[in-house]
C-alpha cells in the first residue's frame, strides 16, 4: 500500500545493500515507510546478531520506538537497494489522527510483529526444554560411569 500523500514526508533515504537505516539502542525520533527494495532486522543477543525479520516494501518500520518512546530495538539494514520514507513523530500523530486508515496499517503490522515474537518466544522454550533434558541424560550418563568405576569395571 503506498503511503498516503497527506502523511508529510520527513525525509527520504536511498540505501544501498548493506547500508545500516538505524541501529540498536540509538535515538528514535521518527518511523520509515519502505518505499522500494528489502530491510533486514536484527537484535543484538549474546554477543550475536539474530535476525527478527525481514521487511518488504510497503511495510513501516520503526514504529514501536516512535509510537512507546525510548531507543531503537533493533538494527535495520538493506539487504537490497532500497528507499525508505521518514515520517517524525508529529507528523505520525498527525497522519494518525487524520486518517483512520494510517493507524489500522500500523497495527496490523504491530500484531504481525507480536505473533512472530510469540512464535520465538515458544521456540525459545522448546531450546530450554531440550537443554534440560539432554542435562538430565548426561547426569545419569555420569552416575552409571561413576557405579561402574566403583565397581571395577572400566569407564
Amino acid at each position: 500500500m503506498p503511503l498516503s500523500p497527506t502523511c508529510k514526508v520527513t525525509k527520504t533515504h536511498s540505501l544501498k545493500k548493506g547500508d545500516i537505516l538505524f541501529y540498536e539502542g540509538t535515538p528514535a525520533n521518527e518511523m520509515f515507510y519502505l518505499e522500494s527494495g528489502r530491510l533486514s532486522v536484527t537484535k543484538r543477543i549474546l554477543n550475536r546478531n539474530i535476525k527478527l525479520g525481514e521487511l518488504i516494501q510497503g511495510e513501516f518500520l520503526g514504529e514501536v520506538a516512535v509510537i512507546g518512546g525510548g531507543t531503537r530495538s533493533a538494527t535495520a539494514r538493506a539487504t537490497t537497494d532500497s528507499t525508505v520514507v521518514a515520517l517524525d513523530r508529529k507528523h505520525c500523530n498527525q497522519c494518525f489522527a487524520n486518517i483512520p486508515s494510517c493507524v489500522l496499517i500500523v497495527m496490523k503490522a504491530l500484531a504481525n510483529r507480536l505473533r512472530q515474537a510469540d512464535e520465538l518466544v515458544i521456540k525459545i522454550a522448546r531450546v530450554h526444554e531440550l537443554i534440560n533434558e539432554l542435562a538430565g541424560k548426561i547426569q545419569l550418563l555420569e552416575s552409571s560411569l561413576l557405579e561402574e568405576e566403583k565397581e571395577g569395571g572400566r569407564p
